[in-house]
């Protein structure tokens, strides 16, 4: 996300409505359907406040969260959308928020572009508009195979091996339509997966050959015996005596700073999941 330097409500103001292009307060007023007084007096801070509505106005206009035009965020874009702005179904969002559908990696397939591309293949194989698109070429091959036949039949055409190549080539450019969009949308989704899990295991590597010594593992597996049992506990139960029996270890290791540290407590997150089940086995 773009973070920019503080400002208040005024300078939030010129400078949002500058970089939109809106070279006075008149044009902007028009847009609004406000008086050119009334956003004067906003601007320049002769009034404190922005009404509600006008406030919602503004963010959907310029297309930032309504914390940054009030100075409270420095950050511009938006943090929260209602579901509806989402095109998510309650049930979906529920999935979310109820940990039924892991965050993390529906975070992660979102932001992967080859992700996004096969959305996109999936809404057009269900709609069945690339189908009917296969169909309408292959019936196209069936009719030019079923012309050549005839005239070689009729002597119109040669019956020799050219003819015959080209029958076959035609034969051969038929595609089954859906096994060949299931194949297209697998192997891009699978290539999102790989890119993804790439990231994330370059994220712990970077810090697993320096930083897990003998000495954090040493600290790390002290910290897991004082854990005690957790088969009664719930999953999110043990996530979190794995994340802090782990974080607490690796603090022991005094020469790692506070920055090393802090990217050690990002790459452990991604690997909690994995340490459970490790635990579960021993």
């Amino acid at each position: 996300m773009r973070e920019y330097l503080p400002g208040n409500l005024q300078e939030r103001l010129r400078e949002l409505r500058e970089a939109n292009g809106y070279a006075t307060r008149q044009e902007l007023a028009d847009v609004l359907g406000i008086d050119k007084s009334t956003y004067g007096r906003m601007e320049n801070g002769a009034t404190k406040t922005v009404s509600s509505d006008i406030l919602i106005k503004l963010a959907g206009l310029y297309n930032v969260s309504t914390d940054y035009i009030l100075g409270i965020s420095d950050v511009p874009e938006r943090t929260y959308y209602d579901i509806g702005e989402l095109g998510l179904s309650v049930k979906s969002a529920g999935n979310l928020y109820e940990k039924k559908a892991d965050p993390r990696v529906v975070n992660e397939l979102l932001m992967n572009e080859k992700f996004l591309v096969a959305t996109r293949q999936l809404a057009s194989y269900f709609s069945d508009v690339a189908s009917v698109a296969f169909q309408s070429c292959n019936a196209l091959y069936d009719f030019s195979f079923d012309l050549t036949t005839e005239m070689i039949d009729r002597g119109r055409l040669p019956k020799d091996k050219d003819m015959t190549a080209l029958r076959k080539q035609l034969k051969a450019c038929k595609v089954p339509s859906e096994s060949f969009q299931l194949t297209r949308i697998e192997n891009q989704i699978m290539s999102a997966v790989r890119e993804i899990k790439k990231k994330v295991a370059e994220d712990v590597k970077e810090h697993a050959g320096k930083d897990f010594t003998s000495e954090i593992l040493g600290a790390v597996k002290e910290e897991f015996a004082g854990q005690g049992e957790m088969c009664g506990l719930s999953y999110e139960e043990k996530m979190e005596c794995v994340s802090t029996a782990v974080k607490i270890g690796i603090r022991k290791n005094t020469k790692l700073t506070e920055e090393e540290i802090q990217q050690m407590d990002r790459a452990i997150e991604k690997m909690l999941p994995e340490l459970v089940n490790l635990w579960k086995k021993n």
